[in-house]
């Protein structure tokens, strides 16, 4: 049991989970639009995903220095430098316009993580813009990217799918704000801070409606997509509804975070 404990820490810790999430939102689109993502685009995502992550987590943020320096930061560092010459070893081999959308999403990521000025904040300490900007990235990345390699233009239904991402990925930070709604400074002003847990719990359902009703404005729909998103909508709320500042520890970065996984399961399951 020791052992899986240490395994499953270190797979939250060195930012493997949320980059199988990630991936788990590209095999979702691809289910939905009937395309076929390339094993390069998989590769090049699954690696630069897990070093952008545990730079973000781990290479910024003050105090984390020392966290570095010890004999786990040491193989953190490891993971994280072979990840990403892997990455950069999948990425040239990727399509022109996925580059360059990957390039987008990298920019708009250093845009988060880095001070705006010398001493200065960065944009993770601007609430709402912070969730906006990683729904943004995790759009890009999961819907844009994939599917413009193979249809090379913007569809309404492309479109609709993309606000509905959006959505889906607010929704998935919600948990991770609430538990920390107190440890983050006040002038952040995240979403539980600014319209406090009741409103914030209102927000939820209402967007948790929205992503769900949207799919009834596509043209054409997949096989399974409306009871999948129904689903996906319900867990998302519930999820949120039973998030606390004392929530368990790993209550938002595993089962919060995991949904997507579940998301796709469901979609394969729809489908047959």
């Amino acid at each position: 049991m020791g052992l899986l404990r240490m395994v499953f820490k270190w797979y939250i810790k060195a930012s493997i989970h949320v980059s199988l999430c990630l991936l788990g939102m590209v095999w979702f689109t691809g289910l939905i639009f009937e395309v076929e993502v390339s094993g390069d685009y998989i590769l090049a995502l699954l690696f630069g995903s897990i070093a952008g992550y545990n730079i973000i987590k781990y290479g910024f943020d003050p105090g984390t220095t020392r966290m570095w320096a010890s004999g786990g930061g040491k193989i953190l560092i490891f993971l994280s430098l072979l990840s990403l010459l892997l990455a950069g070893y999948f990425f040239i081999h990727l399509a022109l316009q996925t580059r360059v959308l990957l390039i987008i999403a990298v920019l708009i990521t250093a845009l988060y993580t880095f001070p705006l000025r010398p001493g200065g904040v960065n944009l993770r300490s601007y609430g709402i813009l912070k969730v906006f900007l990683v729904a943004l990235v995790w759009t890009i990345l999961s819907v844009w990217a994939p599917l413009w390699s193979k249809t090379h233009n913007f569809s309404w239904d492309m479109g609709v799918e993309s606000l509905q991402r959006m959505i889906w990925v607010f929704l998935l930070m919600i948990p991770f704000e609430i538990r920390d709604m107190h440890a983050d400074p006040p002038e952040m002003r995240s979403i539980p801070q600014r319209f406090g847990l009741r409103n914030t719990y209102r927000i939820t359902w209402v967007a948790a409606t929205l992503f769900a009703l949207a799919t009834f404005f596509k043209d054409a729909p997949a096989k399974g997509e409306f009871a999948c998103k129904i689903a996906i909508a319900f867990l998302m709320a519930l999820s949120i509804v039973r998030a606390s500042d004392k929530q368990p520890s790993y209550y938002a970065s595993f089962w919060v975070e995991g949904i997507p996984l579940a998301a796709l399961g469901l979609l394969l399951l729809f489908q047959l």
